[in-house]
């Protein structure tokens, strides 16, 4: 198997364990009526989506459901989340189908009829766009907020994707419920068109036993002003850091739960042609190595953010063609020769994804432009021996 492959599952999705018995799950339209966890906007004022499901003891479960937007195209300004105890997110997103789908894009037939185990990534295999919003405090700050004149796009019809985590550590069977307003403008009130950061690393270690940082550098390719950003760990998270390269850093925290949310009065402007540069440090007690993953025994390091104008590069760390982007400071000394001589080795591993993370945590951060070079290279070249020689020659010689 190839990375560029294997990079399709490393998708920013959150996936799950389990089969879930999913009990309802609507999307309420504008006016509909609400319930104590959150009511829904009122008429011509936004649009709330809902999921409902039923979750045995023990269990951590990763669902999804597909279901219609607005038949109107729709401005979104912000977002509300509210879900019951137990969670770890609850994620929207945007997709590129004017009907629900049954199929993913290799083929394979899934039951979307209502809630679906979404356990190889909630947006693995499927056409989505971009993220709408959601949060991972379930009564607290969430995603997607915007300053006046500033509105993220929804297209008239959009098919949405919902995703939520659980874990049940009860004793009996848990019925959380999750629900997610997003309240509109109208389109003549919008000047400006707004996004989502939504920055996933994907190769993350932590040895056993031991500690570990990932640390990714990802390019901005337009102008843009975030409004605000807030981190993503898992519990063996202990610090984190984001900064514009060679700046002081912009956001730091310690917490994995709870996050704070960083609003920047008037915006932070960030230049075309600068890097975010952001970094989470763990500490893992486990006898065994930790990676990159969904569940709460994998990790995560992930940059989250409104941000305006919209620049769909900027957005997922894509380099200026749209393929994968950014670069990856490694943790240990090997040179770029002795690095690229470990992924060849690792493209044709079974688990390549790992495979890869191991070289990249192996190498000297002196050598990180250039191995990011070749890795990036070969993830979305279709002839990388022919297309990515020139990187490999620069790489081997130091």
């Amino acid at each position: 198997m190839s990375f560029a492959r294997a990079r399709s599952s490393v998708s920013p999705c959150l996936v799950g364990l389990a089969l879930i018995t999913p009990l309802s799950l609507v999307a309420c339209s504008d006016g509909d009526g609400g319930d104590d966890l959150l009511d829904p906007p009122p008429a011509g004022q936004g649009v709330q989506f809902r999921m409902e499901t039923t979750i045995p003891a023990g269990v951590e479960g990763e669902w999804c459901k597909f279901m219609t937007g607005p038949a109107a195209e729709t401005w979104i300004e912000r977002d509300e989340v509210r879900f019951t105890a137990g969670s770890h997110h609850v994620l929207l997103y945007e997709t590129g189908y004017a009907q629900i789908p049954t199929t993913k894009l290799d083929g394979t037939v899934v039951d979307t009829s209502g809630i679906f185990d979404c356990s190889d990534g909630a947006t693995n295999g499927w056409n989505v766009t971009k993220l709408l919003g959601g949060s991972q405090n379930g009564t607290g700050d969430s995603v997607l907020d915007f300053p006046d004149g500033v509105a993220m796009k929804l297209l008239a019809g959009s098919v949405v994707l919902m995703n939520a985590h659980y874990l049940n550590a009860t004793d009996g069977d848990l019925v959380p419920e999750a629900a997610i307003n997003l309240w509109t403008r109208p389109a003549s009130e919008v000047t400006t068109e707004g996004d989502l950061l939504f920055l996933y690393n994907p190769l993350i270690k932590v040895k056993a036993n031991g500690s570990g940082r990932a640390r990714w550098r990802c390019p901005v390719h337009a102008d843009i002003t975030i409004a605000n950003v807030q981190s993503h760990m898992h519990k063996r998270g202990m610090g984190y850091s984001a900064a514009v390269t060679g700046q002081a850093a912009f956001y730091e925290n310690e917490r994995w739960e709870s996050v704070p949310v960083k609003r920047f009065d008037g915006g932070m402007t960030v230049r075309a042609g600068q890097t975010l540069d952001y970094w989470c440090d763990y500490e893992n007690g486990e006898a065994r190595d930790i990676y990159q993953g969904a569940r709460t025994t994998d990790e995560m390091c992930m940059l989250i953010g409104s941000y305006y104008p919209a620049d769909s590069r900027t957005s997922g760390c894509d380099d200026a063609a749209g393929g994968l982007g950014g670069e990856w400071v490694g943790n240990g000394t090997a040179t770029c020769a002795a690095t690229f001589t470990c992924m060849q080795t690792a493209f044709e591993a079974t688990d390549v994804v790992r495979a890869v993370t191991d070289c990249i945590d192996a190498a000297s951060p002196s050598v990180a432009v250039e191995s990011s070079a070749v890795l990036r290279c070969y993830a979305n070249s279709d002839d990388p021996g022919v297309e990515c020689t020139a990187l490999v020659s620069a790489c081997q010689a130091i």
